[in-house]
């Protein structure tokens, strides 16, 4: 397998459009994260470097991500031959992030978050496509009870409109994500923590199989740090596994993804300065 398949599976496991509250609460909130611990170790740049399995440099393969203006701006490079090249330009303020400009040859996407203290209320998508010369909007309106999530409006272009409730399980997590459309219910999420409250699974029904299946599933150190990550693509039995591992700053060191069977597949490394 080669590494572009690496590269595809990190865009999908960024920017995957599904499990609304993982992907707006939680990715968010991990974002804002990783912001900060780049602005307090004060770096200017990251560069990422990929491996084949072999440990051979993957041919086209190019990761930088510069920090500017103060660190309140990141420019994300991103290069690969069976991809091409995508610019990601995100504005923070405040240490939460506030606009993310992603631009490829024909589509730019444009994302825009609006908070309430440290609760995401809105979450504004525009995507542009240049050689469709078309546009599409999709608004996400956040509600809570005493800071917990507890409905989602998901507006597609001002007239459709998906309901997506949040459903807390006896510890007062998010257990549930239930969507429904005119009534009809279209989807359900189940989530599932350890002992310290971390997310590790993120669960739902498959009618092929008539049984719950994990579409994450998520491992963590002694200190809650995430040490391995599992995206299992829907109507697929097979996987990749991405392990973790970083820095005495913590700062992500290096990516390793094997196989389902636990064979290597190959690696990004990342150098700070």
């Amino acid at each position: 397998m080669r590494i572009v398949f690496l590269f595809a599976f990190i865009c999908a496991f960024q920017y995957v459009n599904s499990q609304y509250y993982y992907n707006d609460i939680i990715t968010t909130r991990q974002t804002n994260r990783q912001y900060k611990l780049l602005k307090d170790n004060n770096v200017q740049l990251v560069t990422g470097k990929s491996f084949e399995a072999d440990g051979t440099p993957a041919e086209g393969f190019g990761l930088t991500q510069q920090l500017a203006e103060g660190s309140t701006v990141i420019t994300t490079v991103t290069e690969h031959a069976g991809t091409g090249k995508t610019i990601s330009t995100s504005w923070y303020n405040n240490n939460r992030i506030r606009k993310t400009l992603d631009s490829t040859e024909n589509i730019k996407s444009t994302v825009t978050y609006s908070y309430n203290n440290n609760d995401i209320v809105s979450i504004t998508t525009l995507t542009e496509d240049v050689f469709m010369n078309n546009a599409s909007t999709e608004i996400h309106q956040w509600t809570y009870d005493n800071g917990t999530p507890v409905k989602m409006l998901l507006i597609k272009n001002n007239v459709d409109t998906t309901t997506v409730d949040f459903i807390k399980d006896s510890t007062g997590n998010i257990g549930e994500e239930r969507w429904t459309k005119k009534g009809r219910r279209l989807e359900t999420y189940f989530y599932y923590y350890n002992a310290k409250n971390n997310l590790t699974d993120i669960v739902r029904y498959n009618l092929r199989a008539q049984r719950l299946l994990p579409d994450f599933l998520f491992e963590y150190d002694d200190k809650g740090v995430l040490t391995q990550s599992i995206q299992v693509p829907q109507g697929s039995a097979d996987y990749l596994v991405w392990q973790h591992i970083y820095n005495s700053n913590g700062l992500k060191q290096r990516d390793l993804c094997f196989s389902k069977t636990r064979q290597p597949v190959g690696s990004i490394e990342y150098s700070y300065r």
